[in-house]
């Protein structure tokens, strides 16, 4: 390989592959990047860690083709801390050895055969489906921090993706809360049922990567991939079964409350500087239309702050997680948002007025009075 690119757009490639190269890994070819010559224009490289895989593209002047397989670390390292217009790269394939120069900068570079490096399974590119990228950034923004981190329920660590009838659902829950997102999709030209569960670090990684303004996903047994233009990254599908979520959304409310998010969520920003990660309970209290929201710990004391809020119907004292709320106002659409209350220890559901996302909190059981 002989090869020329631009700094910068060799930059941005390499900040996308390296979302999915492993700090280690039992087998040590995994922990590189393979790098290769496509179409004498450009340079390809991906990373593959078995569960997710990138690729990321970028144009090249191509005098001689070839590929390799680099250290990972080492080579991100490299290409972020360089300075220049732009970089040379070329490979000794039989001694496995590359030389990257920019500017005054040289490295020498001992790596694997390409041959080596796994690749993806192959995907039925004409079954797909296409979604909007801002649509499909807001949704995993407003799901992936809903998702649990208790491994021994792995179908809960991930984000579900399903399609139903003309749209399609994104889902994440811990068991204590469940976020819901809403979006359209286009080009269906795949008709089997859509229930797919994501690695929460996949579509992190989707997030990160996403450009233009469409992005075609192709499913297959047991994988999905995510075409992004210049990034394609591929990942592995949780298996087990994830919550009907339709049968929780509350329908009707026994009271609800309407606030402002954005005063709403700088108080309970403010009265959460007192809470720990062992006690992160918020209790609401209500007198007229005043919202009173009070924490406490033992170690550093009570932030109590009141709000002016619309309620219908009948009102009762409620405590719930608080980080479990501030995660969602923080992403919420809305510059209203409503509070439906059924019960004390009943699902409560944070909406506002359009439904492209929804909210479920469980409330926690209100301390009894001495």
């Amino acid at each position: 390989m002989k090869a020329t690119v631009e700094l910068k757009e060799f930059k941005n490639a390499v900040d996308r592959v390296s979302l999915g190269v492993p700090v280690r890994s039992a087998i040590p070819i995994l922990t590189g990047i393979l790098i290769e010559t496509e179409n004498k224009t450009t340079i390809k490289m991906t990373s593959n860690d078995i569960e997710m895989g990138i690729v990321a593209r970028c144009p090249a002047v191509i005098e001689e083709e070839g590929s390799i397989v680099l250290p990972g670390k080492l080579f991100i390292g490299i290409i972020r801390g360089m300075n220049g217009g732009a970089v040379m790269m070329t490979t000794q394939p039989e001694r496995c050895i590359t030389e990257v120069t920019c500017g005054k900068s040289f490295f020498k570079l001992s790596g694997y055969p390409a041959e080596s490096f796994p690749v993806f399974p192959p995907f039925d590119e004409t079954r797909y489906f296409t979604v909007k990228s801002e649509q499909l950034r807001a949704g995993f923004n407003q799901t992936i921090f809903a998702v649990s981190d208790d491994e021994t329920r792995a179908s809960l660590t991930g984000v579900l993706i399903e399609k139903k009838e003309d749209v399609i659902y994104l889902a994440a829950t811990n068991g204590h809360r469940l976020s819901l997102h809403r979006m359209e999709y286009f080009n269906n030209q795949f008709e089997d049922r859509i229930r797919y569960i994501i690695p929460a670090r996949v579509a992190l990684a989707i997030m990160r990567s996403l450009s233009g303004e469409m992005v075609k996903v192709i499913p297959g047994p047991g994988e999905i991939l995510f075409d992004l233009n210049r990034v394609m990254i591929y990942s592995r599908l949780i298996e087990g079964a994830f919550p009907e979520y339709e049968t929780v959304l509350p329908l009707d409310y026994m009271a609800t409350i309407t606030v402002p998010r954005k005063k709403f969520l700088e108080v309970l920003e403010r009265v959460s500087l007192v809470t720990t990660p062992e006690e992160e309970t918020i209790y609401f209290h209500f007198e007229g239309n005043q919202l009173q929201m009070t924490c406490e710990s033992q170690g550093l004391g009570i932030a109590k702050e009141e709000i002016e809020v619309d309620i219908e119907g009948q009102i009762l004292d409620l405590a719930f997680n608080i980080r479990f709320l501030v995660e969602c106002v923080r992403v919420a659409p809305w510059e209203k948002i409503i509070i439906g209350i059924n019960g004390e220890v009943a699902p409560t559901l944070m909406f506002g007025d359009t439904d492209e996302f929804r909210y479920i909190i469980m409330p926690i059981k209100v301390r009894e009075e001495e």
